[in-house]
């Protein structure tokens, strides 16, 4: 009892001073001794304040914790246990001014921790309590001690039962529990976190593990911290702490809750798995864990909670309009997530993703919410706003997100990748351009793709018109369908997926469906049908590289046009594809470059205003290519029936060309491509090809029936009844006139002796005059003179073959008079009547001149051309009125060869050509040559 009676002798600083010794050396039963007898000295917050600064912070809690509870409950009962020692031998010797003094040293911390400095209201164990925690975690790390210390008293306060919930527990699962091999922050920093960057720290570890821990840690450490939230909002910080924390939160993230659904929302764009995850395991603000430690307590009443709930639900809406992936793993993630959410909502559950398309979600939505549906409303920032239509919760806006997720796996199955979020961007910007644009992209990779088979395509066209009209059909207001291409008019939805048919091959699938449909109405009026197969097989020709039809382009146009031919025989457009398509491969087996090298191709024949002019370069740059003439005549002919720069005008094919123009056209390219031919010939030097291309083929045209009594054998009139013909025949008198020019190089000719080179260019001359005698029946009036020009040339080369001839054959026969036996030098004998050259001559033409002048005659009578009636019969004269019949244009004659003619009554073919020529230019532009036709028929004879 000395010991007792020593401690009464103490003065108060001693005892303050004993009590801090006690507590430095962790003896609590000594403290707990001092402070039961000494108690008026040593007041409860001065004492707590000596345990807080100087008992060890690795003291076990359990060995001070019933002082505590003692301190807390004023439980002043004297101590008599002798057991307990009292070693008063640390203050014993101090004087009180020494004491005084020291006790004046001794610094103790403040019992509230700064971070609490504004809770006032709060008791002094619980601030204790909560400060003794912190001492703990910073001073050893052993955070695992502060439940010891701590939970005995949590009936104490609700304060500190709220704070050890939300500060201590959560960080105790994230440190010792969940993720114990992760550094975590310390006590005080923990607790100065709030909205979301406390949020970021806590779910941080969650983030680099498995998303199958998103519903633990929202549930065990989320859920506890929020439940501290009033607390933290009671809070006054310093000025220092206040700064600190601007930076930290924003205005927005006050609302703890609705910063972890911001948290989720931002989370979802890139790991939709995780938020997925925890939606489908939590159930929402309602579902927390506190470890037991709330003994039943409601921290979210039932008006919040229903909020809350609300709230969460919105999230989950606002998570599915973020996804910017597309791929099918993040299409059945969204999936579950709408199925979850379809639960939380007691609605019924999306069908699967592998429903057919019968039973894909039908578009219901009321006129009055698709109005407020807006693109405005995709915005992040207004996701989450209260009334947004889009993740407003309830049954419109999930059906809204089942339609745009189901057309989302759709066009995936279409090779279309596109998220849900890009979806409902297509959905609500009503943009008819770019949704075609889509819907031509899908068509076209399915129709390019292989192996897709008929049974394939009708499921693609379901789907396509699924999209569409999302199930409804056809939708009031400026849109034509409820879908997301419901802004494309049906027509144009149809037309696309024909087109798609056509370049799948599948031409059996497209008759049965838009040409030929079993049963209901056809999708596409005939006429557009036939539009589509048609600019389809335009589309393939002109994308051929070679114009050969089993290849490439030309083979799929080809095929295409074999496919249709049959249900569009009326079509005159089928008709001319035909022949277009005839002409160009028939081209194709031949060489043909255009300008600047560029290899020809099928398209040049459709944007040539002339495609017959290709014929002339094919014939320049194949050799010899003017001998194959027929094949050359179809492939004009065929051009000029296609008409290929015409053949997908709408107004062109209302009014086809009349059969009776066609046939002209038809021969009027025959003409011009024989006289390309001709051109040709003569470029190659082959005169004897082009002379019977002209003499036989090149032929008068029919003469007129109306001829004028009067009028000469040798000058016939001739009308032509359209521009056509009259082309025709402008090509046949002047490639007459051409090869009537042309002159054989000397190359070509091959000659055994001079007298055989001179019959060969007289027999040349002969058939040149012969085709300048066709030009001048052929040719119009004012190109007569042209005519008449060459002809005079070879008229001269004639008279001066034929002085040669003369002249050698009087050679010949000197020679051979003067080698008679018993001849005189000076004997003029005469083997054989020497001819004279002249138009007075009357010895026959060479038998040369004859012989062409016969098959010039039976040429020109295929042509209603007779060279009948003697010459001196039937003299040269123009029409009644002395000039050329004005119907025709064009000046004729005829020439004669009378079998029974004598000698000396027979006159050469060569002048009667030309006096008939003469004469018959008499009154027209004869003049030029100063001639008059009744002498020249007298001196004739």
């Amino acid at each position: 009892m000395s010991e007792i009676h020593d401690l009464e002798r103490l003065s108060a600083n001693h005892c303050v001073l004993l009590a801090i010794h006690y507590a430095t050396e962790s003896n609590t039963s000594a403290l707990r001794a001092l402070t039961t007898l000494r108690g008026h000295d040593l007041p409860l917050e001065l004492t707590l304040r000596i345990i807080l600064t100087y008992l060890s912070e690795t003291a076990d809690p359990s060995s001070y914790i019933e002082y505590l509870d003692e301190l807390a409950n004023h439980d002043s009962n004297p101590i008599d246990d002798p057991a307990i020692p009292l070693d008063l031998s640390s203050v014993k010797e101090l004087s009180n001014a020494r004491a005084r003094k020291r006790r004046n040293k001794v610094e103790l911390l403040p019992l509230i921790h700064p971070l609490y400095r504004s809770e006032t209201d709060v008791d002094l164990l619980t601030h204790f309590l909560i400060h003794r925690a912190h001492r703990i975690d910073d001073e050893t790390g052993l955070l695992d001690l502060v439940p010891q210390l701590v939970v005995p008293f949590l009936d104490h306060s609700e304060y500190l039962r709220t704070w050890f919930i939300s500060t201590v527990l959560p960080l105790l699962r994230l440190g010792y529990e969940y993720y114990p091999n992760t550094t975590m922050p310390s006590l005080d920093e923990y607790a100065r976190l709030k909205g979301t960057r406390a949020l970021n720290v806590q779910l941080a570890p969650l983030l680099e593990s498995s998303a199958e821990n998103a519903a633990r840690d929202l549930r065990g450490v989320i859920g506890p911290w929020i439940c501290g939230a009033n607390e933290r909002k009671r809070r006054k910080l310093s000025n220092e702490d206040r700064r600190s924390s601007i930076t930290e939160t924003s205005p927005q993230q006050e609302d703890d809750w609705e910063a972890l659904f911001d948290w989720l929302v931002n989370t979802s764009r890139d790991d939709l798995s995780l938020v997925t995850r925890a939606v489908e395991e939590w159930d929402g603000p309602g579902d927390i864990d506190l470890g037991g430690y709330d003994e039943g307590r409601e921290y979210i009443d039932d008006e919040t909670q229903s909020k809350l709930e609300m709230k969460y639900a919105q999230m989950a809406l606002a998570c599915l309009y973020l996804v910017e992936s597309s791929g099918l793993e993040t299409i059945q993630t969204a999936h579950s997530l709408l199925s979850r959410i379809a639960s939380l909502l007691s609605l019924e559950p999306p069908p699967s993703l592998n429903a057919v398309v019968s039973a894909l979600p039908t578009c219901d939505l009321p006129s009055a919410f698709l109005q407020e549906a807006v693109a405005s409303n995709l915005h992040e920032d207004s996701l989450l706003n209260s009334n947004n239509p889009l993740t407003k919760p309830g049954p419109s806006s999930v059906l809204l997100l089942e339609l745009l997720l189901f057309s989302s796996c759709v066009l995936a199955s279409l090779q279309q990748s596109f998220s849900i979020r890009e979806v409902a961007r297509i959905y609500l910007r009503s943009d008819a351009s770019e949704q075609a644009s889509i819907l031509q992209k899908a068509i076209h990779i399915l129709g390019s793709a292989a192996k897709i088979e008929g049974e394939q395509w009708k499921a693609i066209r379901a789907k396509v018109l699924w999209l569409w009209g999302w199930g409804a059909g056809e939708a009031a207001g400026d849109r034509h369908g409820h879908g997301i291409f419901g802004d494309i008019d049906i027509k144009a939805v149809e037309t696309e997926i024909l087109k798609g048919l056509l370049e799948g091959s599948q031409y059996s699938l497209a008759i049965q469906i838009y040409v030929q449909p079993s049963a209901g109405q056809q999708p596409l009026p005939p006429s557009d049908v036939e539009r589509i197969i048609l600019e389809t097989i335009m589309h393939y020709y002109d994308n051929a590289s070679n114009g050969n039809k089993t290849r490439g382009g030309m083979k799929r146009a080809s095929d295409m046009i074999s496919a249709f031919e049959k249900h569009f025989k009326k079509s005159d457009r089928f008709q001319r594809i035909q022949a277009l398509l005839s002409a160009t491969h028939a081209m194709s087996f031949y060489s043909l470059t255009l300008q600047h090298g560029v290899p020809f191709q099928p398209v040049n024949i459709r944007v040539s205003a002339d495609p017959l002019s290709l014929i002339q370069k094919l014939l320049s740059q194949n050799t010899r290519s003017y001998t194959h003439l027929d094949d050359m005549i179809s492939i004009g002919q065929n051009l000029v029936t296609a008409r290929p720069s015409t053949l997908l005008d709408e107004k062109e094919s209302e009014t086809p060309l009349d059969p009776v123009v066609l046939e002209k056209r038809k021969a009027a390219a025959e003409r011009r491509v024989i006289g390309m031919t001709v051109e040709a010939a003569l470029a190659e030097d082959d005169f004897e090809t082009a002379y019977s291309y002209v003499v036989n083929r090149l032929s008068p045209s029919t003469p007129s029936p109306a001829i004028s009594p009067a009028a000469s054998a040798s000058s016939r009139q001739f009308s032509f009844s359209s521009s056509d013909k009259e082309d025709g025949d402008d090509i046949a008198w002047r490639a007459a006139l051409q090869a009537g020019r042309h002159r054989t190089s000397p190359s070509s000719s091959f000659s055994w002796g001079q007298n055989t080179s001179s019959r060969s260019d007289l027999r040349q001359l002969e058939q040149r005059m012969e085709l300048l005698s066709q030009a001048l029946l052929l040719a119009p009036p004012r190109h007569l003179e042209e005519v008449l020009a060459v002809w005079q040339e070879c008229e001269k080369e004639m008279t001066a073959l034929l002085a040669e001839e003369n002249e050698a054959e009087e050679r010949f026969n000197d020679a051979a008079d003067s080698r008679l036996p018993g001849a005189f030098s000076n004997d003029t004998i005469a083997l054989q009547p020497r001819r004279e050259v002249g138009r007075g001559a009357v010895e026959e033409s060479p038998m040369g001149l004859f012989d062409v002048a016969r098959g010039a005659a039976a040429a020109f009578s295929k042509s209603a051309f007779p060279l009948r009636g003697a010459a001196n019969n039937h003299p040269v004269s123009g029409n009644q009125s002395g000039e050329f019949g004005h119907d025709s244009g064009r000046a004729s004659m005829d020439f004669s060869d009378s079998g029974s003619m004598s000698a000396e009554d027979r006159v050469r073919k060569r002048d009667l050509v030309a006096n008939a020529v003469t004469g018959g230019l008499a009154s027209g532009i004869g003049w030029v040559l100063g001639a008059n036709p009744n002498t020249q028929q007298h001196e004739g004879r």
